[in-house]
């Protein structure tokens, strides 16, 4: 098994990826390609990177977890997986070129690079959002993990691109793992955070219906009203920002763009159906990711916040603990329910994310094995003021359960379990 998925499984993808460069036309020559990778905040990313790419006038096109965007006709991505292998991506670069893109935005994850399904695409610009334990399971160490996303950057100075585009680098700086992702060649280099970076935010405030923030660099300062909730969004927004610098755009226009996101679907996405109290859903996986989000909702939650999660089957067990200690520890009730199970037993996994939640806090916790009832329960347990927060499952239209997909809409259950409570 230790062999399949080391040796086997990336030579099957690495041959695919191989021969779709050549069915395709190496497709990606064709257009600036710009790759998007880190642990959390990537699909966000890459639709805020593209909508400020199309502040130049010119085509662009993007694929990411959450959805597909070819000259400005936009489809979800039904696939479901961040980078897609098997020709997908190659044939979606390949009609993103015959369409006139200028531009092409690729959500890349640590699996499909390793897998080889970006073998043959030329990137131009890289982006680093974050790094925490996630994939585990395959990567086995954080240091494997960390190399793994390294190859994107890697790719910028390949002597295979003969592109004569500028090679852009843009790292999350208030990571630990900055210095590494700074460390590859670039002709432009840009570092983003709050805490460091050359392109920073300051005076953030967060609010029910947005942000509001400014970004200095190099001696200069713009002001944003952002319609997007959640310092983690902030981030996302500066990369948008440092892709403008990077490739010489006009930064009003970039600046308005910003201002103009609202967010992603199933990413800290609100459901409004007129309720006295905030329902957000998200896609958060990882303790991380649970921490930012949790830490953002409650400074502009006035009442109680309410989270609804699990973990997934056959993933990285040993975050599963993780997740149930920062969820009762940030928030004040906790619908502890399945996620996607995979071949793994429902319960157990429950179970496993409960062994985690100190034991003075477990009172909070209540277990909804039923990932609908739990979402019913926590909403009809909302008062006016409060947050509920819905993670884990986030856009996505399946669920696999017991080796099965099953048809599952969270925002649709969400606005019918909202209507219903009126």
């Amino acid at each position: 098994m230790n062999i399949i998925k080391k040796i086997i499984r990336p030579l099957y993808h690495f041959l695919w990826a191989f021969t779709g460069n050549i069915v395709y036309g190496f497709p990606g020559y064709k257009m600036t390609v710009i790759g998007v990778t880190g642990t959390d905040g990537k699909s966000t990313c890459v639709e805020i990177i593209t909508e400020v790419l199309k502040t130049t006038g010119e085509k662009v096109g993007m694929v990411s977890t959450v959805a597909i965007e070819i000259a400005g006709e936009k489809r979800e991505n039904e696939v479901g997986r961040t980078t897609i292998g098997r020709w997908g991506t190659h044939k979606i670069l390949r009609e993103m070129a015959s369409r006139g893109c200028k531009y092409a935005v690729l959500e890349v994850s640590s699996e499909g690079i390793s897998w080889h399904r970006i073998f043959g695409i030329p990137f131009d610009g890289a982006v680093f959002t974050n790094l925490s334990p996630e994939h585990l399971n395959y990567h086995k160490t954080m240091e494997n993990y960390r190399n793994a996303k390294g190859k994107l950057f890697k790719k910028l100075s390949s002597p295979f691109n003969f592109k004569k585009t500028k090679r852009v680098s843009v790292v999350y700086a208030d990571d630990k793992e900055m210095d590494y992702f700074l460390s590859f060649q670039a002709d432009k280099k840009y570092d983003f955070g709050i805490k460091n970076g050359d392109v920073r935010a300051k005076n953030i405030k967060l609010k029910p219906d947005g942000s509001s923030y400014d970004i200095e660099f190099s001696g200069q300062k713009y002001h944003i009203e952002t319609k997007a909730i959640g310092e983690f969004n902030i981030l996302n927004e500066l990369t948008g920002f440092c892709i403008g610098l990077g490739y010489g755009l006009d930064m009003d226009k970039v600046v308005k763009v910003l201002a103009d996101f609202s967010g992603t679907k199933g990413r800290a996405e609100k459901i409004d159906k007129g309720q006295d109290f905030k329902v957000i859903i998200d896609y958060a996986v990882t303790p991380e990711a649970q921490n930012i989000l949790y830490k953002s909702l409650r400074e502009i939650t006035d009442g109680r916040l309410i989270s609804v999660f699990g973990a997934t089957g056959d993933r990285d067990k040993a975050k599963r603990p993780a997740m149930g200690k920062v969820a009762a520890e940030l928030t004040d009730k906790l619908f502890l329910t399945d996620d996607e199970t995979y071949t793994e037993d429902s319960d157990k996994i429950i179970q496993e994310v409960y062994s985690g939640v100190p034991e003075k806090m477990k009172t909070k916790v209540e277990i909804v094995p039923d990932r609908e009832e739990a979402i019913k329960k926590a909403i009809l347990s909302a008062k006016k003021g409060d947050t509920v927060v819905v993670t884990g499952i986030g856009h996505q239209k399946l669920r696999n359960m017991g080796g099965k997909k099953v048809p599952w809409d969270e925002r649709k259950i969400v606005a019918n379990l909202l209507k219903d409570k009126k």
